[in-house]
């Protein structure tokens, strides 16, 4: 790892000879419940990949789409296969317990062989080189893949077995120093956003200014909009030649981030329709992520003349009566946000708003002026708030780059010291690729057996289903149609 020169009881083993990777529940809208169900299991996405696996935002599947396999064991290896990101695609955490989860066609799981400490495993997978490893090998115009292949064909550093438990006791060790001072910072970001959450709800209520509230009046959205439309569909890529066209990733924090920004060929007549003009307002409309749908940025200057993609809504408000950033906090305030994540959520796996939808958003506004005091309140108390934040962002930066030190030094051989004592990783890796084949061939002689019934069997059984098939119809016919057909029968027989 990283060009260094291995220790010499270490060997490089392909990820494939390590474990199997098993496909993802394939399923259709029916089969699926945003609620838990009986006879349901709850289905793990992508967006409950994050170094660890969260629980949040779940939908649940039928458990007839489920094959045993399918469901999540201890020290499984959960991969994100697909994403329209591509600092997204290739994340994985581990398993560290069976509960009964399983996951969706666009994640995967890498279950590891038992001869392996596969807790060493899950932390390769948290490296920065098999990371950017995999996010190279993805490829895809408005969805990244990873094939098989991908993860199968990944190099592994392997230590020998008893060196793994060490190794995996140091990381472990020195993670739950780290683990201590960031949960510290994320409880002080987690106060900040309760505190940006009560300026929201302040600014949209009133509490921000001496405006009384009768000056206040209560409107749908649509009766404030000169125009609102979805983005282009046309594919966008790299090459400059095209039109400068803005998309989900360059709507970030509530402000419009010209990074990674991609062009389309448009024509004269719909990059008129998709013009930006500073003061817009494009409203994430698509997301994997219930609580990014909604989310907002207003055009800057410097995003003018640019175009929009298909999974963003423009609004375009009349600004004699609804200033642009007064909207933007109003549609980031806790009670609307609440509204349309609800509404948002989906089984597909995508959650979406309309512009009928959006249309339909009641919303309470003052007279122009007050929206500007509030707007300068408001902008005033969450500057101080994005201060802190940019701290505690940076102190949590620091952690997670001294991580990735740690695993590199980890991999490197270079954590704890070599036993010669130790059986070499060759042989453990002989002994692993042994035990695999054998349990390959016995799945593979129960399948086969399974599928297979011996030649009388098979004649009894069908001869017996045929007699329960006539005793059905013969129980269901009246009667009367009985006796006619015993009659008839009769008379072939005579004849």
């Amino acid at each position: 790892m990283g060009g260094s020169k291995l220790p010499a009881s270490w060997c490089i083993a392909r990820v494939d000879e390590l474990g199997d990777l098993i496909r993802g529940v394939s399923y259709k809208k029916p089969d699926a419940s945003n609620t838990p169900r009986e006879h349901y299991s709850p289905l793990l996405r992508s967006n409950n990949i994050n170094g660890t696996i969260n629980h949040d935002d779940l939908i649940y599947v039928c458990n007839d789409c489920v094959s045993p396999d399918q469901y999540l064991q201890k020290r499984d290896i959960l991969i994100a296969m697909s994403s329209g990101s591509k600092n997204l695609v290739g994340k994985a955490a581990q398993a560290q317990t069976a509960n009964g989860d399983t996951f969706g066609a666009f994640c995967g799981v890498l279950r590891p062989a038992r001869t392996l400490d596969a807790r060493l495993l899950g932390w390769f997978f948290q490296t920065r080189q098999y990371r950017e490893g995999v996010s190279s090998d993805s490829k895809g115009s408005n969805i990244n893949n990873l094939k098989r292949d991908h993860i199968l064909q990944v190099e592994f550093p392997l230590p020998p077995l008893n060196e793994q438990r060490r190794i995996v006791e140091k990381i472990e060790t020195l993670f739950a120093e780290l683990d201590k001072g960031e949960e510290a910072l994320r409880e002080a970001q987690h106060l900040l956003a309760l505190y940006r959450q009560s300026v929201l709800k302040a600014a949209v209520t009133g509490e921000l200014t001496d405006s009384a509230a009768d000056d206040w009046t209560k409107v749908s959205l649509d009766q404030l909009l000169e125009d609102i439309r979805y983005g282009t569909s046309k594919k966008c890529g790299y090459n400059s030649d095209g039109v400068g066209v803005l998309r989900i990733p360059n709507v970030v924090g509530g402000r419009i981030n010209l990074d990674d920004l991609k062009f389309a060929q448009l024509d004269s007549k719909e990059f008129d329709r998709l013009r930006l003009k500073a003061g817009d307002l494009l409203v994430i409309r698509s997301n994997g992520s219930a609580s990014l749908v909604g989310r907002s940025a207003v055009v800057s200057k410097k995003a003018e003349d640019l175009a929009f993609a298909g999974y963003l809504i423009r609004l375009r408000v009349d600004t004699e009566k609804l200033l642009p950033d007064f909207l933007q906090i109003v549609l980031e305030s806790p009670i609307l946000r609440a509204k349309i994540e609800r509404e948002a959520r989906s089984t597909s796996g995508v959650h979406n708003i309309n512009s009928g939808e959006i249309r339909a958003i009641e919303l309470y506004i003052p007279p122009v002026d007050v929206q500007t005091e509030i707007v300068d309140q408001a902008r005033s108390l969450l500057s101080e708030a994005d201060v802190l934040e940019r701290l505690y962002v940076t102190e949590l930066t620091r952690s997670a780059a001294l991580r990735q030190s740690i695993l590199k030094e980890a991999f490197a051989g270079r954590m704890v010291p070599q036993d010669p004592n130790d059986e070499p990783a060759s042989e453990l890796l002989a002994r692993i690729r042994d035990e695999r084949d054998a349990a390959h061939e016995t799945a593979k002689k129960a399948k086969a057996a399974a599928k297979t019934k011996p030649k009388k069997t098979r004649k009894a059984a069908a001869k017996k289903s045929a007699k329960s098939g006539k005793a059905a119809v013969k129980k269901k016919q009246p009667k009367k149609a009985r006796k006619k057909t015993a009659k008839n029968s009769a008379k072939r027989k005579a004849a």
